[in-house]
């Protein structure tokens, strides 16, 4: 019995030593200040992409050969879009369109290859493109009835605005990324465009703020691909 007792114990260190060497992992929550893009037109204009921002602190892991890393990244994202458009005595539509987005991805050792990101375009986590687009007259008042020589018409107008605000999640995956340490960085790119015409406004804003980063050491099955 005693023989059959410590062979239990050693094969319990034994599983608790492999499992503490095989826990590999880090995360951390980011409080970013609330930014990104924000557009206002009442004509065509260029859109308003900002730069690739950090949204966390840089997470340095240290890993050996033949591992790979799951990152997954939650970030809380905003869109606002308003669309206006009104009426006129020539008979011409007027139009507004608003488009926002929020788009994230994952920088290695300052390059850009998480799948399926590989080309560091982003993987987007919210986007909206609103459009609204009417022919309106102009609006007969008791006035005009009353005074036709004199009367004095006002333009139909019609608004619609839209604000959400939602979580979001994204697994990335980096493949063999050799042995060392290494230090990942999530990133946030905002874009937003506003367009209008023939009396038409539009408003588009695009947001993020808190998030949090996860990061975990794996070996993958032998010859794993995609």
């Amino acid at each position: 019995m005693r023989k059959f007792s410590l062979s239990v114990c050693l094969l319990a260190v034994a599983c608790s030593s492999a499992l503490a060497q095989s826990s590999k992992a880090t995360a951390a929550i980011t409080t970013v200040s609330v930014a990104g893009c924000s557009t206002n037109s009442t004509v065509s204009i260029l859109p308003c992409v900002t730069d690739w921002v950090n949204v966390t602190q840089p997470l340095t892991v240290k890993t050996s050969n033949s591992t790979s890393l799951f990152v997954n990244t939650s970030l809380v994202t905003g869109l606002y879009t308003s669309t206006q458009v009104k009426g006129n005595d020539t008979g011409a539509t007027s139009s507004a369109i608003a488009s926002a987005a929020v788009s994230i991805r994952v920088v290695l050792d300052g390059v850009v290859y998480a799948f399926p990101d590989t080309a560091g375009a982003g993987v987007t986590f919210d986007a909206r493109v609103q459009t609204l687009t009417a022919n309106l007259g102009n609006i007969f008042t008791a006035t005009c009835a009353a005074s036709p020589t004199t009367c004095t018409l006002t333009p139909e107008q019609i608004t619609l605005a839209l604000d959400t605000s939602s979580a979001h999640s994204f697994d990335f995956i980096l493949l063999n990324v050799g042995a060392g340490t290494h230090t990942v960085q999530v990133q946030a790119q905002t874009a937003s465009t506003s367009t209008g015409s023939t009396g038409g406004v539009a408003i588009s804003k695009a947001l993020y703020g808190l998030g949090s980063v996860t990061i975990d050491v794996v070996r993958l099955v032998h010859d794993f691909s995609f």
